[in-house]
């Protein structure tokens, strides 16, 4: 698949996603997962402005956001192999070639990176795709396959006023746009991921999660050329051609001009 999961978090993600309606800067329910080893540590950026010191900002595998899940869900066994694979990716070359990166910028940037915002990420994109690519290859190891059934990864097709509507893997999710927007996802052809996890027969929470796209230059689309089957997904060409600058409309009349 071409399409994977943002590869960045922040700590208020884990907190939410392990204590669905609590503050993204509670300190227990991160300590709670700490202690049992349901999250790693995360990875410290020291953040610069300009030539000083701006103070410090940590950034987690987006994998301890599956950690996270299965710890609120009571699969603790599978809550810590999940944190014990971020460990070991948030130890990678990649990672850590990352880290230096991010550590040039002023922490409101670092943050706005780990959220996924890919105005802020453009300088980082191969590197934040290496690391999506190695998180994605993770996520499909067998013991992993219920995470299968908790994502659909794809891309928007429709942008209504209320809602976006994501295609991909042959199904579509309607969106509450507002969730599309949180994570900076909310224009057609762009790509976003959509957790659902099941509280009980009655009850589901569902989360917004920012997608990006491994290979830009694979299967590219154009939507002025469209198949039967209908919509499936534009390459970054087609969004540059959509975004441009129209040309002024031209209305040639023939006439005749009699001496």
């Amino acid at each position: 698949m071409n399409l994977a999961l943002w590869p960045l978090v922040l700590r208020k993600d884990l907190v939410r996603a392990f204590r669905p309606g609590e503050r993204g800067d509670r300190e227990a329910p991160f300590r709670t997962l700490r202690d049992h080893e349901w999250a790693t540590a995360g990875v410290t950026v020291h953040a610069r402005q300009g030539s000083r010191a701006a103070g410090r900002i940590v950034v987690f595998s987006v994998l301890n956001l599956d950690a996270a899940i299965y710890a609120r869900r009571g699969d603790e066994a599978m809550a810590a192999e999940m944190a014990k694979a971020a460990a070991s990716l948030e130890g990678c070359t990649t990672f850590a070639q990352l880290q230096t990166s991010l550590a040039e910028h002023p922490r409101a940037v670092v943050s706005s990176i780990a959220e996924g915002e890919l105005a802020a990420a453009s300088p980082f994109v191969e590197l934040i795709r290496t690391l999506a690519m190695k998180t994605a290859e993770v996520r499909r190891q067998h013991h992993f396959d219920k995470l299968a059934s908790w994502y659909h990864v794809g891309r928007i097709s429709t942008v209504a006023e209320g809602y976006v509507v994501v295609d991909g893997e042959g199904k579509q999710s309607f969106v509450p746009r507002s969730l599309a927007r949180a994570v900076f996802r909310e224009r057609v052809g762009e790509c976003l991921a959509v957790m659902n996890s099941p509280v009980d027969d009655r009850e589901m929470i569902v989360r917004a999660v920012p997608g990006i796209e491994l290979d830009p230059e694979k299967d590219s689309y154009s939507p002025f050329a469209r198949p039967a089957a209908g919509f499936q997904r534009v390459s970054a060409a087609d969004l540059a051609y959509l975004r441009g600058v129209p040309r002024p409309l031209a209305i040639t009349i023939p006439i005749t001009i009699e001496r």
